[in-house]
């Protein structure tokens, strides 16, 4: 008698169909996208408050940092005055547009600053003089958070 050796076609369509049903369950698990939203925002503001400090340095004057909470998504203005409209005239040009610096959260993302009227000075220092934070939180799970810090007396930001 002759051994064959492989498998025969029933058990690889049974085993094919198995690992794609795994496959379709697993996958999304795997490839939740909150995380990246959440990461990318705080990331992208904490390039902005980079921004307005080094641009309150160049310009030798304080920039403010206005979060606007209530809008949906939230944004980020950067502005001369802390008026929270910052008026055209007063709002710091953003290089890539010619237009107002806005930064617009995700859909699903929101931010909570501690300071809401922070600033810079012409020595990159944080106006007020008190250590201020900003929790960024995906509003979807709420354990996806990144904090950025800013010092008090060197406006240093991380």
């Amino acid at each position: 008698m002759k051994q064959t050796h492989g498998f025969t076609l029933v058990e690889l369509v049974v085993v094919i169909s198995l690992t794609g049903i795994v496959i379709a369950v697993a996958t999304p698990r795997f490839a939740n996208g909150d995380i990246f939203e959440t990461r990318g925002d705080a990331g992208l503001l904490s390039s902005t408050l980079r921004y307005a400090q080094k641009t309150a340095i160049a310009q030798r004057r304080q920039v403010f940092v206005i979060t606007d909470t209530a809008a949906q998504p939230q944004t980020v203005k950067l502005c001369f005055v802390s008026d929270p409209n910052c008026p055209l005239a007063q709002a710091v040009i953003n290089p890539e547009t010619d237009g107002p610096y806005v930064m617009t959260l995700s859909r699903n993302v929101s931010v909570n600053p501690s300071n809401n009227s922070l600033g810079f000075n012409g020595l990159g220092q944080a106006v007020p003089n008190v250590a201020a934070n900003y929790v960024v939180t995906n509003q979807k799970n709420n354990a996806q958070t990144f904090t950025v810090n800013i010092e008090a007396d060197t406006g240093y930001i991380r």
